[in-house]
């Protein structure tokens, strides 16, 4: 089996996790970095759909069949085969399914790959291993985020992906959290490289925030609070809503605005909740909804905001981070993921904070509401942090 990936020419990655017709910004951060990589190897991918008689009849799955079986993107051709899925039922089968899936793309194209590159753990990494022993090849996973393990269903699969990262031939990981702990599960640690997302900065670089505000029709008056991400509990948009409510008394800060950019996601829906949270605190002149925005167009909310935070509980490598530091937007995170070596790389970005800690989040906030930063400065030391430069990594 290769072990130099240096010598790799050709590339099958599969993923579970990855755009499609129906959702183009699903999991893009995987497109972004395999369109990096395709200038330095040919790389083809299989995103395997799932498929079941009762998907059609449940709206959150019905859009799945409209999904053409084979597409290219930006010169990556991509294949959608279907794999056999009982919604939150029988996922053990899936390894089964989601292999056939795979086998029958290659059976069709042909295998002359010399790495197999997955970018999700399950139902990825027995079809990873399986492909490896076949085809005499080395076989590598990235870790995305924390629920990659699936510690947190208790089922088959938290015990499939800590068998197979022991299996593995090379690791990346998202942040040093996630190497920690796969390395406490697997002992991994000698075949893991830690490597953070890259950032669009051709998509996402310093304007005049007076520019941008007078686009989006904000009041120059305003000091704006920025979170973008789906509206689910993970996320931790409450703790920044509840934040607010003391930020506002404070001198020079009663005219603060929280603008919140995202819908429901996968993992559920929040909404109803922190609009309850809002009414009960007051704050509905304050804090506002703006649902989902597409990706082209959140450079402009970024440079118009003040400060921008990612309030989550639980993250990979955070791409709304990225993006808006190379903004020029400072930021307040929670220490999460790869927050601390982004939040690091480069001087005045902003603060860390643990999750949770309102006040903390409080302070912070405050703190750099009040300060003047050198954004465009701030946005070209971000530059060298390409999707090439996460590519070469």
């Amino acid at each position: 089996i290769l072990k130099d990936f240096s010598l790799v020419k050709n590339i099958l990655a599969i993923s579970y996790l990855f755009p499609n017709a129906e959702h183009p910004n699903h999991g893009i951060f995987v497109f972004n970095r395999l369109k990096a990589m395709s200038k330095y190897a040919n790389v083809t991918v299989i995103n395997p759909i799932p498929w079941s008689p009762v998907h059609g009849f449940i709206d959150k799955f019905k859009h799945l069949a409209n999904i053409p079986f084979k597409t290219e993107r930006d010169g990556i051709t991509i294949y959608h085969p279907r794999f056999f899925s009982i919604p939150g039922h029988f996922k053990g089968l899936e390894v089964v399914t989601y292999k056939q899936a795979v086998k029958n793309v290659i059976k069709q194209i042909g295998f002359e790959f010399d790495l197999v590159d997955l970018h999700w753990t399950f139902p990825d990494l027995p079809t990873g291993d399986y492909l490896s022993n076949y085809y005499k090849v080395p076989y590598r996973v990235t870790l995305r985020g924390m629920e990659a393990f699936h510690q947190q269903d208790g089922d088959v699969r938290e015990t499939l992906v800590a068998h197979y990262l022991s299996k593995v031939d090379s690791i990346i990981s998202l942040s040093e959290e996630m190497a920690d702990t796969a390395d406490k599960i697997a002992n991994t640690r000698s075949k893991t490289k830690v490597v953070r997302n890259g950032v669009d900065t051709d998509a996402f670089y310093h304007i005049d925030q007076a520019e941008c505000r007078e686009k989006l029709d904000l009041p120059s008056d305003q000091k704006i609070i920025l979170g973008v991400g789906a509206l689910i509990h993970r996320k931790g948009v409450d703790v920044v809503i509840k934040a607010l409510k003391k930020i506002i008394l404070q001198l020079g800060l009663n005219n603060t605005h929280f603008y919140i950019l995202g819908s429901e996601g996968a993992e559920g829906d929040y909404r109803k909740e922190l609009k309850a949270l809002v009414t009960s605190l007051g704050l509905k002149k304050h804090v506002h909804f703006m649902g989902a925005v597409p990706n082209n167009e959140l450079i402009t909310s970024y440079n118009a905001a003040d400060v921008f935070c990612l309030s989550s509980r639980g993250e990979g490598s955070p791409n709304v981070l990225t993006e808006a530091l190379a903004s020029g937007c400072p930021a307040v995170a929670t220490n999460v993921g790869s927050v601390p070596e982004i939040m690091t790389s480069e001087p005045n970005l902003g603060t860390v904070v643990e999750v949770d800690d309102i006040d903390a989040i409080t302070k912070d906030l405050s703190d750099l509401l009040l300060t003047e930063t050198d954004r465009a400065t701030q946005a070209d030391n971000l530059n060298k942090y390409t999707w090439d430069w996460c590519a070469k990594q």
